[in-house]
């Protein structure tokens, strides 16, 4: 049997313990808060390698996501309209967005034709035109200037004017702007450009984007990965969270 003495003891050393596991919980608790309590839409501003992997590009006009799933009937119109091939259903395995349609700007990206917001039924894809498409959010943009040949040639440009002032010779940077040459091509297809996307001046068409103007049609990733013949430096980068 414990003596008053012994079971104070005990009590001081187990203390500690008890202090910190009741701390765990409550921070447990406020992260928790913290998370259901969080804007749908988080910020646009995403670094480059921040690709949300739960997160979802739909179509031009998708209302929020609870909405969407809640009223889209599955119908395939949006895709059979499609003539760029850009809708994209979700196969059994996405579990609730099975038979749902989505836009992955790595297999085709959307031109905002705008047709598939015609056909909607449910209106979950809100009725929108042509001339609407900048008030379509379907995504953010992210650029990783280290993969982009534009970027690369002013590096090398600015290399040249270096070595130069140096009086030293500059064949090998010389040689490697010759290989890669400069690009221009995600400003040129842009449906937002001098908005989303503009040429850094006095660069060699070096693209600056603007998260805020993009409307995330993809059309940008798209010629990138055919211009790199892989890993794009530009990037649609997903919105919207899967729930």
């Amino acid at each position: 049997m414990l003596t008053r003495r012994a079971f104070v003891t005990s009590l001081a050393k187990a203390l500690p313990a008890v202090l910190s596991f009741a701390s765990a919980i409550l921070a447990g608790q406020f992260l928790l808060a913290r998370k259901t309590t969080r804007s749908l839409y988080p910020s646009r501003k995403l670094p480059y390698a921040d690709r949300v992997v739960s997160g979802v590009i739909r179509p031009p006009g998708a209302v929020e996501e609870d909405r969407f799933l809640a009223g889209c009937i599955r119908c395939y119109r949006c895709q059979d309209v499609c003539d760029k091939g850009a809708v994209q259903f979700f196969t059994e395995s996405a579990g609730r967005y099975f038979h749902t349609p989505y836009v992955d700007p790595a297999k085709s990206a959307c031109d905002l034709c705008m047709e598939c917001t015609q056909v909607c039924p449910t209106a979950v894809l809100q009725p929108m035109r042509p001339q609407d498409r900048a008030q379509v959010r379907m995504a953010s943009v992210a650029l990783d200037k280290d993969r982009c040949l534009s970027h690369k040639a002013k590096r090398i440009r600015h290399e040249q004017r270096l070595l130069s002032e140096l009086g030293r010779p500059h064949t090998e940077v010389e040689g490697e702007s010759e290989r890669r040459g400069i690009c221009g091509e995600c400003y040129m297809v842009c449906p937002q450009r001098e908005r989303a996307i503009r040429y850094e001046p006095g660069s060699l068409l070096a693209p600056l984007v603007y998260e805020d103007e993009c409307v995330g049609c993809g059309l940008c990733e798209e010629i990138c990965r055919v211009v790199l013949r892989g890993e794009p430096a530009i990037k649609a980068v997903p919105i919207r969270p899967m729930v």
